[in-house]
């Protein structure tokens, strides 16, 4: 089988939430000597991808993009080693959540597993966080990057406050910020003083490492 259908077979697990048979072909592709970078993009990212289309589209739900996110945290969990093997960052710490008014948890879940995949020590404050909370965390956790996700554009404001309100105390004032979800732009992560800006989950990890001068 080519380098291309065995990506292309890692992409359909994903899609299908099938969590028996991804972590076969993740490893089938290991054993191919696929590298680990290239199977979470042309096969993890390529699959989520198509997900993210149909829950757009209405094609699918909840519960099936929840079933696609478990067979996304197996194969990064089996690819974790060889991930590890190419980024050193030390164990920098990534504070993470999801601002006030926003419920939603599955982009950030797919960045924190990503990044802690990447060798990132992950503090998760969850979701519908309030820009108090972030401050209060950010000076007690003292986190190498501030992570904040937003996935509707009426908690775009939400992301604003928190990212300016973190920046007005001492602790934040030349902490990396960096934002992403659905409603996030460059321009708009520019605008409201973040340091950088992920479209999906693998380009917000490269942007971290980046953050870290991990790679």
């Amino acid at each position: 089988m080519e380098k291309t259908e065995i990506l292309q077979e890692v992409a359909i697990h994903i899609v299908n939430g099938d969590t028996r048979k991804i972590k076969w072909s993740v490893n089938k592709c290991l054993k191919a000597m696929i590298p680990a970078k290239t199977i979470i993009d042309e096969g993890l990212m390529a699959g989520m991808s198509t997900v993210g289309c149909q829950f757009r589209d209405n094609d699918i739900y909840v519960p099936e993009v929840i079933m696609s996110a478990e067979a996304m945290k197996i194969a990064l969990k089996t690819l974790k080693p060889f991930i590890m093997d190419q980024y050193k960052n030390d164990h920098k710490k990534v504070l993470i959540g999801t601002v006030s008014g926003d419920l939603h948890d599955l982009g950030k879940t797919l960045v924190s597993i990503m990044l802690e995949c990447s060798g990132f020590m992950i503090v998760d404050l969850g979701v519908d966080i309030s820009a108090q909370r972030f401050v209060e965390a950010v000076s007690t956790e003292q986190p190498d990057i501030l992570a904040l996700s937003c996935m509707l554009t009426t908690t775009l404001p939400a992301m604003k406050e928190a990212v300016q309100s973190v920046r007005q105390e001492p602790a934040g004032k030349n902490l990396n910020i960096l934002v992403g979800g659905l409603p996030v732009t460059q321009r708009f992560a520019k605008a409201i003083g973040a340091d950088g800006y992920g479209m999906n989950a693998h380009l917000a990890v490269v942007k971290a490492l980046a953050m870290t001068n991990s790679c």
